[in-house]
This record gives structure tokens, C-alpha cells and sequence, in this order.
């Protein structure tokens, strides 16, 4: 009897197999042979299907036909089709090529929900982790320098990003969807930000005021970074370099119950340069910052998922003026995000509180005494709830949200030193697939502000699809940037230079009207091209205006909504492989800017700029690649603070040309090495660059399941 019953037991997947049309089989990596956890197995025409395991596997059960095509998709990867004749009595075995043009990339920054990438209305260019850290960057600014249409301003305040002419003020940066707060002077440090977690960067160009409100007057940098899992998981990295260079960072990821957790550390540090040390906007600040921050996630909370995300940044930075004082600047930002996100049938929503926090403390020292000179502390803080929902019909996708804000700002330089404000929002977005080759996009936002009163923002976008691998779009909004509080209330007097500095409670938001144009094609395992064309216009742009003298010999200056711009260019990119282990990329941007008011070019815009790498897969998983930017012409016009006179000037063109090689010694463990700026170019009195740099490194990923 217990024979018996044995072999019943061993047989009896073998019987239940043979008793009706069922499939197995085996996804795996062409090229590597590994299994493909989690890809997507179907029966085309049918709702019959499922995912594979993490080892690869899958299997189907009583399929009620005698034959089907069986499809196989999965991101990263080119989708495959095989006919299946039942009965069927062998596992499958399919092997999946990965795609080299990563169309089928899912991305939310565009229209705040998910679609891929080839099929997004709103103009995204998507920069992947993967791609990102070949190029073995120290922060998020020294990749996003080297996109097409992107530009960097690096000075005393940090390194700020600008888009199609916009100033870094204007572009909003988000980190998992989360506002960046900490702009000093307008500007906005992205280089606070290291590399080692992003697992992609979207950027939008254009107004997006429609969806984001203030400040995505320009366009939206969204960094997004990896995931909790459930798996246990160690990676930990270092790279040291000239210049007192270092980084260091260390990531854990493991699981209990339902709950997956992350928890990150990064450390950096920069010795400082003095190569520009008479320069208007210096660059060689001695720095340590430190990145960490805890998510945790649980896909299985009253039917949604539950996150929260909280993410500490502080940073020391030390410059020395003219051998004569020492600036020292502390800045400590803390930011958390509790979330929930449930889906109902047929409408998904999200639900958020999140809380930011800034602190700023700006010092000088005499160097010869130690003695202080001079000090003033900044303290920032936003409050934010926030609901979004998302209705899916059949040819209309409907989304949209509302929320309250509450900002506040605790400074020494505006006057009285504390003020608040209030906003309540709301906006709606309709996307509308007309047919199968026409999408049409129309959204609007309405924001209420306790200081500057109602605003609306409209924007609308159509993508024509005139084959399977191209697409055209168009796109036209209006953006606004509101008044900052500093802007509104400063009150800033310096006795050793002769002027004084104050705010304007009446300013209104500056505006922008923006068109883009765009056509882009490709092939996933040859090329993608894209020509994107822009114009924009923005009025009522804030600057400092004369306004007589703030007591005898003490010129005045007063923040106005004074002039008109208009940006407008064409920025052209191409990559292409001559092999799979042959990648070339080169991109060029064209940038006309004008001051209407003063009739001149706008400040530090290169009118050209270009890029280009090369980047080689060569035998046993050895990378390496080379880049080079140019940076054209620029023009800069000031008038003084206090004589009123204007002076003007052309910065020259550059180029730089940079180069790195990650090769792998023991399993689990990469070297890395590289020079940045091989041919030593810097400027004493414009920078940005601080002369060549050299760094190696080791990394060490370890996975468990």
C-alpha cells in the first residue's frame, strides 16, 4: 500500500499534465542565459496569462483551445511570438534579446501617470541608472550637463540646471516625486544629490505649470530612485580622486512579512580648488556632504500599498576670498513622504502627507583672527497634503488632484523675519486616444495663493503615431513662477560694498507661454533620433531695479516685475549602434535667447552647444567610454550695484573631454577608473571647471534570495 501510494505521489503532476491542454516553459537572457523573473507570458487575443517566477519558470492549466500564439514581453527586452499545437508534453524553453533603445520604459513625470515611454504625449527624456552610472558620475549634474538642451550654472550657490533657456529657478526638481527644497539665491545645488541610488531621471522641457504648479515654469527634473525589495541585498562602493576627492556609499535591502525596506548612506568630499579664486562665480568650495534615508513599502495594506519615505542631506561647505576670510556655509534639509495608493475597479488613486525641512546658516570669518564677520540663517518648511485619482475608459484616460500647502520661511535677510502662506490647488487632465495613430491631451490647473491671489494654467498636447516607431508631438502651456518670500520682503544692507536691497510686496508671478515641436524614430537594436523645437516667451520676470539711494552715499535697489524674453531654438539628438557592444551618441542644441527690455542676449546662455560618447563593450564585461562637450559663446551684461553703469562682455567657447573604465575583477566586485577634463581646461575668472581630475573606485553588489 505505502508503494503504491509513492508512486501515485510522484506521478501525479505527470497525469494531471496529460489531462487537458497545459504549458510550461523557461524564460532566460539570450545573451547571459539567466532566468527572466517576472516577464509578462500571454496567449495574444485571449485574457489567459501570467508571469514567470523568479527562476524563470511558468505554466498555464486547461487551456480551453487546441492552438494560440504564445507572446512573451518583458521591459529591456524584444517581445517574442511562437505558435503552440496542443497537446504539448515539453517545457518550453524561449530566449529573450535585450533591446539596446529602451522604448518601453515606464515613465510619470509627462502626465503623473504611468505609460511607457513610446507612448507618453508630453515630450520625456529618460535618463536609465544603468546608462548613468557607466559614465561613473560623483552627482546628479555631472550627467545631466552632458543632455542635449541642458545646461549647468555652477557658483558660490552650487551647480543649477537650465532648460531651453530657462533659468535654473524655473525648473522644478522633484526626488521620488517629492519637491527639492534649499534654493539659495534662486538657485537650487542638484549636485546635493549622488548618483549610487537613481534608477532613472525623467526630464519634461516646457511649461508644466498645468500639472505641478509654480516653479515647473520651465520644465521638471523628476529623480526616481530604486525601490525597497523584499530580498536581502548589500551594495557599497567608494572612488577616490585629485582634488581631495571621495565617495563613498553603502545601500541594504531585505524583507519581513509584507513590508520590503531600503536603507542608504553616502558620503562625499571635495578638497576645494583655488583656480578661480578671483572669479565672480567661484566654484572651488571645500565641501563633505552627507546623503541617507529609510523607504518602506507594503504592496499589501487594505488592498493598496503603503509607503513612507524619509531621506537626511547636510553639507559643510568652505571657501577662502582673497586670502583675506573664509565663507562657511551649514545646510541641513530632512524630507518625508507618507503615502497611500489603492486601486478600486476602475479608478486608481493616491493619497499624501509630507513635510520638508531647510536649514541654511551662511558665515564669514576674518582668516588672520578667526573672527566672525558676519552670519544670517535661512529656515524653509513646506506642508503638503495630497490626493490624485486616475480614471481608465476605453478610449479616455482621466486624471487628477487637488491639494493645500503651507510654506514658511524663518531668515534674517527678509523683513519681519518670519512669514507664512497658504495654497490650495486642484487640476484635472483628460487624455483622449482619438484613434489608434492620434492622441490628443488637454489638462488645467487653478492654484489659490494667500499671497498673490488665483492662477490658471492650461496646457494641451497632441501625439500623431505615423508608424509603429516614430512619433510627432506638439505641445503647447503656460507656466508661472510665483514671487519667492525673499522676493517679497528681503531687506539686505551691505555697508562694506555701499547698497541696500529690499523686496516688493506687490510682485505678480512671472509668466510663460511655451510651444515644442517634436519628431523622434527609432529602431530597437540600431538608432533614435529626435529633433525637438521650442519657443518660448516669458514675461514679467523679476529683477532688481535702481531705485534712488537708501540714505546718503547708499544706492537702492528694488526687486520689480520688469522685463520680457523670449527663448527659442532646436536641440538635436542621435544614438546608434554599429554593434551591441558599439554604442555612438552625439547630440547638438541651438539656443537664441533676447532681453527684450535691455536688447541684448540673456546672461551666461551658450547660443551652441554639443555632445558626444563613445561607448565600448569590450571582452569579459570590461566598459569603456569616451565624452566631450562644447560649450559655446556666452554673453554677460551687468549693471553695477552701485555706480548703475552696465558692463558687458563674451565669455569663450570650450571644450571639454572625459573618459572611464569599469572592469570586473572577482564576481561581485568592479574597479573603477577615469580622468574628467583630460585636457586641463579651466577658466580663472568664469569657471566652471576646476582643471583635470582623475578618481578610482571599487564597487561590490551582493544578492540573495
Amino acid at each position: 500500500m505505502r508503494i503504491r501510494t509513492t508512486i501515485i505521489i510522484i506521478f501525479l503532476p505527470i497525469i494531471v499534465f496529460a489531462a487537458g491542454n497545459n504549458l510550461s516553459g523557461r524564460i532566460s537572457d539570450s545573451d547571459s542565459g539567466k532566468p527572466l523573473g517576472f516577464a509578462n507570458v500571454f496567449f495574444e487575443g485571449t485574457d489567459i496569462g501570467t508571469t514567470t517566477n523568479e527562476d524563470g519558470y511558468f505554466s498555464f492549466l486547461e487551456i480551453p483551445f487546441d492552438k494560440g500564439i504564445l507572446k512573451v514581453s518583458m521591459m529591456g527586452y524584444e517581445s517574442i511570438s511562437k505558435p503552440i499545437q496542443f497537446p504539448s508534453d515539453k517545457l518550453i524553453e524561449l530566449r529573450l534579446d535585450k533591446t539596446l533603445i529602451e522604448m518601453s520604459s515606464i515613465v510619470i513625470t509627462g502626465t503623473r501617470t504611468e505609460k511607457y515611454l513610446k507612448d507618453v504625449p508630453v515630450i520625456t527624456q529618460v535618463i536609465k541608472g544603468s546608462k548613468l552610472r557607466e559614465s561613473d558620475p560623483m552627482d546628479v549634474s555631472q550627467i545631466l550637463g552632458e543632455m542635449t538642451g541642458v545646461s549647468l550654472v555652477e557658483n558660490q550657490f552650487g551647480t543649477g540646471v537650465e532648460l531651453s533657456g530657462f533659468g535654473s529657478d524655473h525648473i522644478l526638481v522633484l526626488v521620488d516625486g517629492m519637491e527639492l527644497l534649499g534654493r539659495i539665491n534662486g538657485q537650487l545645488d542638484i549636485s546635493q544629490i549622488p548618483t549610487d541610488q537613481i534608477e532613472r531621471i525623467e526630464v519634461v522641457k516646457g511649461a508644466s505649470s498645468a500639472l505641478y504648479g509654480s516653479e515647473a515654469m520651465g520644465g521638471i527634473i523628476n529623480i526616481i530612485t530604486k525601490k525597497p525589495q523584499k530580498n536581502f541585498s548589500i551594495s557599497a562602493g567608494g572612488d577616490a580622486g585629485s582634488y581631495g576627492r571621495y565617495n563613498g556609499n553603502i545601500t541594504m535591502t531585505d524583507g519581513l512579512g509584507n513590508w520590503r525596506s531600503k536603507i542608504f548612506a553616502n558620503a562625499r568630499r571635495y578638497g576645494g580648488n583655488n583656480l578661480n579664486n578671483n572669479s565672480l562665480w567661484e566654484n572651488g568650495n571645500e565641501y563633505n556632504k552627507y546623503n541617507s534615508g529609510i523607504r518602506l513599502e507594503n504592496p499589501q495594506i487594505l488592498g493598496g500599498i503603503l509607503r513612507l519615505d524619509s531621506k537626511l542631506f547636510f553639507e559643510k561647505q568652505k571657501l577662502e576670498i582673497e586670502s583675506l576670510f573664509e565663507d562657511v556655509t551649514d545646510n541641513l534639509r530632512l524630507a518625508n513622504r507618507l503615502e497611500y495608493e489603492g486601486n478600486r475597479e476602475t479608478i486608481k488613486y493616491k493619497t499624501g502627507l509630507e513635510y520638508s525641512y531647510f536649514d541654511h546658516v551662511y558665515e564669514r570669518f576674518v582668516l588672520s583672527s578667526g573672527y566672525k564677520k558676519s552670519s544670517d540663517t535661512t529656515i524653509d518648511g513646506l506642508f503638503r497634503a495630497d490626493m490624485t485619482f486616475q480614471i481608465d475608459r476605453s478610449n479616455n484616460l482621466l486624471n487628477g488632484g487637488a491639494g493645500y500647502e503651507n510654506e514658511t520661511i524663518e531668515s534674517d535677510r527678509i523683513s519681519p523675519n518670519y512669514h507664512q502662506s497658504d495654497l490650495l490647488y486642484g487640476f484635472v487632465q483628460d487624455e483622449w486616444q482619438i484613434n489608434q495613430k492620434l492622441t490628443f491631451l488637454a489638462g488645467l490647473r487653478m492654484d489659490n495663493h494667500s499671497l498673490y491671489g488665483n492662477y490658471y494654467s492650461p496646457k494641451i498636447s497632441l501625439m500623431y503615431k505615423p508608424e509603429p516607431i516614430s512619433r510627432i508631438r506638439f505641445s503647447y502651456g503656460r507656466g508661472f513662477k510665483a514671487p519667492t518670500f525673499k522676493e517679497m520682503f528681503l531687506d539686505f544692507y551691505v555697508s562694506q560694498v555701499g547698497y541696500h536691497i529690499s523686496g516688493n510686496s506687490e510682485l505678480e508671478p512671472e509668466i510663460s507661454n511655451s510651444a515644442i515641436f517634436d519628431i523622434e524614430r527609432w529602431h530597437t537594436n540600431l538608432y533614435h533620433g529626435r529633433v525637438n523645437i521650442f519657443y518660448n516667451e516669458i514675461r514679467n520676470l523679476i529683477d532688481y531695479v535702481s531705485d534712488g539711494y537708501y540714505q546718503e552715499g547708499i544706492r537702492e535697489w528694488k526687486t520689480a516685475n520688469i522685463y520680457r524674453a523670449i527663448t527659442k531654438g532646436v536641440d538635436i539628438d542621435l544614438t546608434y549602434f554599429f554593434t551591441p557592444e558599439i554604442e555612438f551618441a552625439i547630440g547638438y542644441s541651438y539656443l537664441d535667447t533676447w532681453d527684450v527690455n535691455n536688447e541684448s542676449p540673456i546672461n551666461l546662455k551658450a547660443k551652441h552647444k554639443g555632445n558626444a560618447k563613445l561607448r565600448l563593450q569590450l571582452p569579459r564585461d570590461i566598459k569603456f567610454n569616451v565624452r566631450t562637450q562644447y560649450i559655446g559663446e556666452r554673453y554677460y551684461g551687468e549693471e553695477g550695484l552701485v555706480s548703475g553703469e552696465t558692463v558687458e562682455s563674451w565669455i569663450n567657447e570650450y571644450f571639454l573631454l572625459h573618459t572611464n573604465l569599469s572592469i570586473p575583477l572577482i564576481k561581485k566586485l568592479e574597479l573603477r577608473v577615469g580622468v574628467n577634463n583630460i585636457t586641463d581646461v579651466y577658466d580663472v575668472d568664469w569657471g566652471p571647471m576646476p582643471g583635470r581630475e582623475w578618481y578610482i573606485g571599487l564597487g561590490f553588489n551582493q544578492n540573495s534570495k
